[in-house]
């Protein structure tokens, strides 16, 4: 019997890289076979990805909306669809869920999933925006057999919006390969050596874009105020982006720019976490919250926005402290909190040990299988 191919398409890398890596990476079922079609985002990560998929394509995809560029970028999938002839095509992100879902506008046999890692139309952007992509998305979910919401806090915004009906969408929330973190601890010393962090500095760590989704703006601010009340204090952004400049611009009016550090993009981010004393997301807007497994998996105690999947994932003052958005001052006060607070932090970090698992990437490559057979 011939296997069935599944084709993903993905334009953004960052997180969604990282997710489909450890999906592939994972998935164990010999009935299928994997393509990607990735944008030039992938390039430098094609590598990890040869041993996990049969073949990969990359094609020219920009984040941004460009129609000449899109219409390109849309014949050019299709071109590649129409040779493979797959049994099913997998869209992860917004981009790519546009590019494949047209691209396969008259074709009536492969079947469609997927996933927004993230619904853009939660991002702070205007009305008129919002509302022109939540048009797309309710056009564009007619041409898809099953929408894949990363938590509950997106089923349930997919819903408010009416983007599709919900015998057409399903939660399978977000996991990670926890294999890879197994015994990360033996990293810190090693990275806090690489940075020149001292034995007695507190690092406050954040893993992600300096974007304005995750708002850096706000994590120095903070930061800039605990300093006031600790001085053996760093912070770690592990991760680049456009804000960069701001944030380091902002740190030397401060006085504060020999205490930041901004690693720029890694694939092992289990290597820099460990060197986390206090690991923080202080997101604007988020679908899931990947990361927060990640600190989870290191041992971290954690502070993190309440927006989004991550009042799916952190209960306040349980597994995590919850602030509201941009409140650069409860920010502070919890990161000096958890200096100050030994039993606040071991309970929340024995509470994530013991509850972690639930978010195994096995068990999500698992569900989206007995989701696939059903299609």
């Amino acid at each position: 019997m011939a296997k069935k191919i599944i084709v993903h398409i993905a334009q953004s890398a960052g997180g969604v890289a990282e997710y489909l890596y450890m999906f592939l990476k994972n998935f164990r079922d010999d009935n299928y076979e994997n393509i990607i079609i990735v944008s030039e985002d992938y390039k430098d990560q094609i590598d990890r990805f040869k041993t996990f998929v049969n073949k990969i394509y990359i094609v020219p995809m920009v984040r941004d909306i460009s129609p000449k560029n899109d219409i390109k970028s849309i014949l050019e999938v299709r071109k590649i669809l129409k040779q493979i002839k797959p049994d099913i095509v997998y869209c992860h992100s917004s981009k790519a869920g546009a590019f494949g879902r047209i691209a396969l506008v008259f074709n009536f046999k492969t079947k469609i999933l997927y996933n927004a890692h993230g619904w853009f139309f939660n991002a702070e952007i205007s009305k008129k925006k919002k509302n022109i992509i939540v048009l797309i998305e309710k056009i564009l979910a007619i041409k898809t057999n099953q929408i894949i919401n990363i938590s509950k806090s997106e089923y349930d915004s997919a819903l408010k919006y009416k983007i599709a009906s919900r015998k057409k969408m399903c939660i399978i929330e977000n996991g990670i390969d926890f294999s890879k973190f197994q015994d990360c601890t033996k990293y810190r010393e090693h990275i806090r050596k690489i940075y020149n962090i001292k034995d007695n500095e507190t690092v406050i760590g954040v893993v992600g874009r300096v974007s304005e989704q995750k708002d850096p703006l706000t994590m120095i601010k903070a930061f800039e105020l605990s300093n006031k009340t600790n001085k053996n204090l760093k912070l770690m952004y592990v991760g680049a982006g456009e804000l960069e400049s701001q944030i380091k611009d902002y740190a030397e009016q401060h006085g504060i720019l020999d205490k930041i550090i901004i690693t720029g993009w890694v694939n092992n981010v289990e290597k820099y976490i460990p060197a986390f004393d206090i690991a923080v997301l202080p997101s604007k807007w988020e679908g899931f919250g990947f990361v927060l497994i990640e600190y989870m998996a290191c041992n971290k105690p954690i502070i993190a926005s309440n927006v989004g999947g991550i009042q799916n994932i952190i209960q306040n003052g349980v597994n995590g402290i919850l602030i509201d958005k941009e409140d650069y001052k409860s920010l502070s006060e919890s990161i000096i909190e958890l200096i100050n607070n030994f039993e606040l932090k071991e309970k929340i970090i024995n509470f994530n040990e013991q509850n972690k698992n639930k978010y195994d990437i096995e068990k999500v490559v698992k569900k989206h299988l007995e989701l696939i057979k059903l299609l």
